[in-house]
């Protein structure tokens, strides 16, 4: 009986640390990702994208406009949603 629960205590530890290491295995694909998705984030008259950069489980939009702030466009690549923003206004110093 002892070694039918370390042998559970094994597995279990086992699991739970496959897990930690890839928190987003377990994670279904979205509905979206299947079947292809389409999402228009619409950017400052004049902008263009500069790059895009994978950041953990974001991708980054670099996008700078004629005469105003560049800004980072944050999206969530499984569903194409636009998660947030940060401008980068010229001249402005911290």
């Amino acid at each position: 009986m002892g070694l039918l629960i370390v042998a559970g205590f094994i597995v279990v530890a086992a699991e739970v640390a496959r897990r930690m290491s890839t928190p987003n295995a377990a994670r279904p694909p979205a509905s979206g990702l299947a079947t292809g998705f389409t999402e228009r984030i619409a950017l400052p008259s004049g902008a263009r994208v500069v790059s895009m950069s994978a950041v953990g489980d974001r991708l980054v939009v670099h996008v700078e406009t004629q005469g105003g702030p560049s800004a980072a466009y944050v999206v969530d690549p499984r569903t194409g949603a636009l998660v947030g923003t940060v401008e980068f206004p010229p001249g402005v110093t911290r």
